[in-house]
């Protein structure tokens, strides 16, 4: 396969990741505000939106909601914005359309179609919970989608790889914002109410709340958190499976253990490190622990790219 094809699909998976997760985290943190504790006010969840969309806010301006709702979801002008990311998908599938199935062209065109042809009026006041729901929605059709139409062969491993490498990036990011988050509530206080309730809407914007109360018989706290979402390799929205993930994909290309720099030995280490790991090794260092594994994550990539498909 062309170098060229390979990143192609790579970052159609990459992309459609990446629009779920804005939308869920949108939704999520959006609606915390109509039941949460009086600390955690309109303008605290609209930093944490542009913190974790990354987008660009001067310093000390005061938050705007339509304007940070419209530039995560719906302005073109932002490269990182759901309409933006699902453009890039659809421009990926459609120069694919030779040798992925109709089905899953279908289902990308008609996710694009939603996004851009959605009334920006009606999302700015009225439309968030129903523009972010049908957005989460049309991904999971799609990754259905993937796994049901397409032949299991390099060109779904491709995908495939680009979707949990961008999962993975992602849970590393949500985590890493509301750590903050719990630290801009906290300062260097203990409130354990709080840092809770900070806890449970992680989970939920993680889809993990009912899994992580199931699997600890109960109410959640930092640790049962932590250690769920970031070492439980059975749940597939914590880091240590999506690693797994990563793993397996880069070996079903053929990309093996050669030598220390080569992108199997990376995610292999990788992948070592968090399968023999315990919660409390790193117990007091949680936020410097994700965002290593952040940057081994990019480091993984750049090596994808410089490896494999000669960027």
């Amino acid at each position: 396969m062309l170098a060229r094809i390979a990143n192609t699909l790579y970052w159609m998976g990459r992309y459609l990741e990446r629009t779920e997760h804005l939308a869920r985290y949108l939704r999520v943190q959006y609606f915390t505000t109509q039941d949460a504790p009086m600390s955690q006010n309109r303008d605290f969840v609209l930093g944490s939106i542009v913190n974790m969309a990354g987008i660009p806010w001067e310093e000390g301006k005061p938050f705007v909601e339509s304007e940070i709702l419209h530039a995560v979801a719906l302005d073109t002008n932002n490269p990182m914005s759901i309409l933006s990311a699902i453009t890039s998908a659809r421009e990926n599938a459609r120069g694919m359309r030779n040798i992925i199935s109709t089905e899953l062209w279908e289902v990308i065109n008609k996710y694009y179609h939603f996004v851009n042809n959605y009334p920006v009026s009606y999302f700015k006041t009225r439309g968030l919970y129903d523009f972010t729901l049908n957005a989460g929605e049309h991904c999971s059709v799609i990754r259905g989608y993937m796994d049901s139409t397409l032949t299991h062969n390099d060109v779904w491993a491709l995908i495939r790889l680009g979707v949990h490498l961008e999962r993975t990036t992602q849970i590393a990011r949500i985590i890493s914002c509301k750590l903050y988050d719990i630290y801009v509530l906290t300062g260097q206080n203990e409130n354990m109410s709080v840092e809770n309730y900070q806890y449970t809407v992680l989970l939920k914007l993680l889809e993990g709340f009912d899994m992580n109360r199931h699997h600890y018989k109960a109410a959640p706290d930092r640790q049962k958190t932590m250690e769920f979402l970031i070492l439980n390799a059975d749940f597939p929205r914590s880091l240590a499976f999506n690693l797994r993930q990563i793993q397996y994909f880069v070996r079903k290309l053929g990309l093996r253990e050669h030598t220390p720099d080569s992108i199997g030995f990376v995610v292999g280490r990788l992948c070592a490190q968090y399968q023999y790991l315990l919660y409390p090794e790193i117990e007091d260092k949680v936020g410097e622990f994700v965002s290593e594994t952040l940057a081994k994550v990019y480091e993984l990539h750049g090596s994808l790219d410089k490896n494999y498909f000669h960027v």
